[in-house]
């Protein structure tokens, strides 16, 4: 175990807040045979400069002109890691915090079971001790979208069973080199959101279990570098890839049937609740703008 190299792939965007804590728990790390491929999308903040000060020689950081999305500068952090021989690849968001254990308890939860795919299990950074991710799967109720067992419950070690799940957010997700060759990479078009619940569901109907190992923890500042469940940009992404996920695996009348119902609970949630009009007319337009979007799933050779 100690021999496998880790190629930790993280995407940056005004991520200035979060680097210092984040580069601290992965130095302090007991397996040390890791090496971080950080793409910057283009930020605005303080991200670049303090990216260009890391004296670690295991950080490669690309700095794009533009920014690409999310899954895009996963893409490209996958790709280099691939490249440099990684044995795995760690997609892991920077607005996390983690123990010296968390690489060693992943690859620990790989062994036991022989999973290509491993998760941890993920708190919330407030509350303190709150469940973020405690498992998950898919809920054809609600367009066969991901759901996460235990959201906002107290850690009392309930969630603490080892297990197969499958669905997980890529906020912390290790994944065996030929499973790329295999599934392919993240779906470009998403930008950002749902190209996570993509890539699961991608992987299930491929036949490849997603491991969760609650051994391994961390903590989740979520939403920290998009806005949060109440910016209008999130509004927009999140409705119109939900309704592009959907046509893309289950076909266009199957997103044609959902949009009257989403459209419904946007003006719930958004206009009746909590009164957010940008909110609630970025979702209308994101879910109008689904139609042109057209898969860009970059496939590899076998590795």
């Amino acid at each position: 175990m100690a021999m496998d190299k880790i190629g930790i792939v993280t995407v940056t965007y005004n991520s200035a807040g979060f680097l210092a804590e984040f580069e601290q728990s992965l130095r302090g790390q007991i397996h040390a045979n890791w090496t971080v491929y950080c793409i910057d999308n283009a930020s605005a903040d303080d991200t670049p400069a303090l990216l260009g000060a890391m004296d670690d020689p295991r950080w490669r950081i690309t700095l794009n002109e533009n920014n690409t999305g999310v899954a895009a500068g996963n893409n490209q952090g996958i790709l280099q890691a691939l490249q440099d021989g990684c044995d795995w690849v760690l997609l892991l968001n920077n607005d996390t915090s983690f123990d010296p254990r968390f690489l060693e308890q992943m690859l620990e939860g790989r062994r036991s079971r022989q999973w290509r795919v491993v998760v941890p299990k993920i708190h919330f950074d407030e509350p303190k001790g709150s469940i973020w991710y405690g498992g998950g799967g898919f809920n054809p109720r609600r367009g066969h979208t991901g759901f996460h067992t235990g959201i906002g419950e107290p850690d009392q070690g309930q969630f603490d069973a080892v297990k197969t799940v499958t669905y997980s957010p890529t906020c912390a997700m290790i994944v065996a080199r030929d499973v790329f060759s295999e599934v392919g990479l993240m779906d470009e078009s998403y930008f950002v959101y749902f190209d996570d619940t993509d890539f699961c569901l991608r992987l299930e109907r491929a036949g490849i279990q997603i491991g969760y190992w609650p051994g391994a923890t961390l903590i989740h500042k979520v939403g920290g570098s998009t806005g949060g469940g109440a910016s209008s940009f999130t509004a927009k992404m999140t409705s119109r890839n939900r309704l592009y996920y959907l046509r893309k695996h289950f076909g266009t009348l199957a997103a044609l049937a959902w949009m009257p119902v989403f459209l419904v609970y946007y003006f719930v949630e958004h206009g009746l609740l909590k009164r957010n009009l940008a909110a609630l007319k970025a979702s209308f337009r994101g879910s109008f703008s689904y139609f042109a979007m057209r898969p860009h799933e970059p496939r590899l050779d076998p590795l």
